[in-house]
């Protein structure tokens, strides 16, 4: 950098520069925290339905049981097992979260499930003192450290293996092969392991994997993570244990690969986005044990209400197709019914938003704000929503005529003065249908370009040296100036010299060069004589053209 002395504004500039930088900093810190308590308040959302589920399967068991289908109780015992073993992991979890906010915002009565009024979201040092200790080659084993949380999550896994390595091949609690190894894959994954690496391919532990240097949202976030990792294998072994006992369990199928976008029309620059996920149906599912309704209903009785319909079904999937008018935000809402094996129906919500948009068409020259006559005039077209194959353009008037060049440009070359109309149509299921308003266009001819003489662009009169004077080769037309490919061509022209004794014959000369007549006239030149280009004729893209005359004044 220069060490020359800087002026009160530079220095000015210089501070609001610093000040910028420290804001976007500060901005982007906020929003990965912000992007921590939002992963978080998702990841409670998904506890809370693993325990939904896990409730309503035990419920299930329990009427069973209450029905006299005496084959499932021991299966629903194991499931309480493995529910009171989880809550217990859970709940010290629950205390460790606590435990961190109060040390580290040095407060009382610390509330994990907001983490959004947690203030020192950003602390880095507390969590990781608290969790491994002064000396990250040593991870501290102390109450509410990562080593505790690791004994914790150890005792549960084993004994979860334990329960189901029992019930294996025991006698009225047998599980399935298949469904046995799916279990003990989720408890292996879950399980702590020194199986790490760091950016240098130095191994590290579980617990400088997890905690080490993370800021408070983080750990809070990663924490209620692994209280999600509870309840997935807590409601995955009790829905095991119930289709073991033969009761609620569906057999799955059909299985297809889904996404699904955040928006189907992306500006440029902006990221597509989407989810992709794997869902699971079966070819069971029919009117008899299934119903997909639009609309609403009375879950108690199953009596549509007014303006719900069913669904059709097409391989254990409902079909919406439902017409639109009227641009404007929507809403769509609905039940599926389902028949458990215990004959009983359970109802599903779901409910999406979409917005409708009338159509709308941009069609914008690439470079001017008008067609010209002669020339090809570059064309972007697009319609919100329709892929360019899609869109069929047209133009009309003053001749004109249109080339596609396909990705959504065209080339469109008028042969009159006036106006010009652009329509565009997009392809649909139903034919054609026209996207906004037909576009107008003026087309004018080209304006005449300056010309040229001894290099010097000029309209009318031009002052010259007379050494320059005097080598003047050519008469030529300055194109330079237009954003299209847009020649004029120089025919022909007279040259003629007033001196003292008069003006001088003409010397005709063809092309833009100068004739040998003219030229030998030039070098007889002398200061204060006047050179005149006269009849001058230029070919223009639409036609030939007749240019002013042009003064040259010798000096």
């Amino acid at each position: 950098m220069s060490n020359a002395k800087e002026t009160p504004r530079q220095k000015m500039i210089g501070m609001m520069y610093l000040v910028l930088t420290c804001l976007l900093a500060l901005n982007v810190t906020k929003e990965v925290l912000q992007g921590f308590v939002t992963i978080n308040e998702s990841i409670e959302t998904t506890n809370s339905n693993f325990t939904a589920n896990t409730q309503k399967m035990l419920n299930s068991l329990q009427d069973a049981i209450t029905n006299g289908k005496n084959e499932a109780k021991p299966y629903y015992a194991k499931a309480k097992e493995v529910t009171q073993l989880s809550q217990t992991t859970f709940d010290y979890i629950t205390t460790l979260k606590q435990n961190i906010q109060q040390y580290t915002e040095n407060v009382k009565g610390a509330d994990t499930m907001k983490l959004a009024r947690i203030e020192k979201l950003d602390d880095y040092d507390k969590p990781t003192y608290l969790l491994i200790g002064p000396d990250e080659t040593k991870p501290a084993d102390t109450k509410y450290s990562a080593k505790e949380l690791r004994r914790n999550i150890t005792t549960l896994t084993t004994e979860l293996n334990k329960m189901i390595d029992e019930m294996k091949d025991k006698k009225g609690t047998m599980l399935p092969t298949e469904d046995y190894q799916i279990l003990k894959e989720k408890i292996k994954l879950f399980t702590p392991h020194d199986n790490f690496k760091d950016k240098e391919g130095k191994a590290i532990s579980w617990e400088i994997k997890n905690f080490y240097n993370m800021p408070l949202a983080g750990v809070i976030t990663n924490l209620s993570k692994m209280q999600s990792d509870i309840r997935n294998i807590e409601s995955e072994m009790v829905t095991t244990f119930a289709g073991a006992a033969g009761k609620l369990t569906i057999k799955f199928d059909v299985l297809q690969a889904r996404i699904v976008p955040v928006s189907q029309y992306v500006q440029s620059g902006s990221p597509y986005s989407a989810d992709v996920f794997l869902t699971a149906s079966s070819t069971k599912f029919n009117a008899d044990n299934m119903q997909f309704i639009l609309g609403d209903v009375d879950t108690t009785t199953g009596k549509l209400n007014e303006g719900a319909v069913a669904l059709p079904i097409d391989n254990g999937t409902g079909k919406i197709s439902i017409p639109t008018s009227g641009a404007g935000h929507k809403e769509i809402k609905g039940w599926i019914k389902l028949k458990g094996l215990d004959g009983l129906y359970k109802y599903y919500r779901y409910e999406n938003e979409y917005i409708v948009a009338n159509a709308a068409v941009a069609v914008s020259p690439d470079k001017m704000n008008v067609f010209y006559i002669g020339v090809d005039n570059p064309l972007t077209v697009s319609a919100a929503g329709v892929a360019p194959t899609d869109l069929v353009v047209n133009v009309s008037g003053c001749g004109a005529t249109l080339v596609s060049n396909g990705n959504g440009k065209y080339t469109t070359k008028a042969s009159s003065t006036g106006t010009c109309i652009v329509t565009v149509m997009a392809k649909t299921p139903n034919g054609l249908r026209q996207q906004g308003a037909p576009q107008y266009f003026r087309v004018k001819r080209f304006p005449n370009p300056p010309l040229k003489v001894a290099g010097k662009s000029t309209y009318g009169t031009i002052e010259m040296k007379l050494n320059d004077a005097k080598n003047i080769n050519v008469l030529g037309v300055d194109n330079a100036g237009f954003d299209f490919v847009a020649q004029f061509k120089m025919e022909k022209f007279n040259m003629c010299i007033v001196n003292a004794s008069g003006i001088s014959q003409p010397f005709p000369c063809s092309g833009y060069a100068l004739s040998t007549e003219a030229k030998d006239a030039l070098k007889r030149l002398r200061v204060g004589n006047k050179v005149y280009f006269e009849d001058i004729k230029v070919q223009a893209p639409d036609g030939p053209r007749d240019f002013s005359t042009i003064k040259v004044v010798v000096k």
